[in-house]
């Protein structure tokens, strides 16, 4: 199932000792809401999210948006 990423990280934003703080999370994809900025958690590349459209079809996911990124990430469905 490479490339088809099952877990990615997401920017949220928090509050540690009274400030606003953006951190990235590791979430699996499903619990991700739209517009969300997401990012692959192996290499931090730039991943597009693919939502479960039929019951019988692949859960949602994430895969790389470039054949490079994809490439260069072990997770990739390029990679070497």
């Amino acid at each position: 199932m490479k490339d088809k990423i099952y877990e990615c990280e997401v920017k949220r934003q928090y509050l540690i000792d009274g400030q606003r703080v953006w951190r990235w999370k590791r979430t699996p994809v499903a619990e991700v809401l739209r517009g969300e900025e997401i990012r692959c958690h192996e290499c931090k590349g730039k991943v597009r999210h693919h939502k479960k459209r039929v019951s019988h079809g692949p859960k949602d996911h994430v895969e790389h948006y470039t054949r490079q990124d994809s490439e260069q990430c072990p997770l990739g469905f390029y990679s070497r």
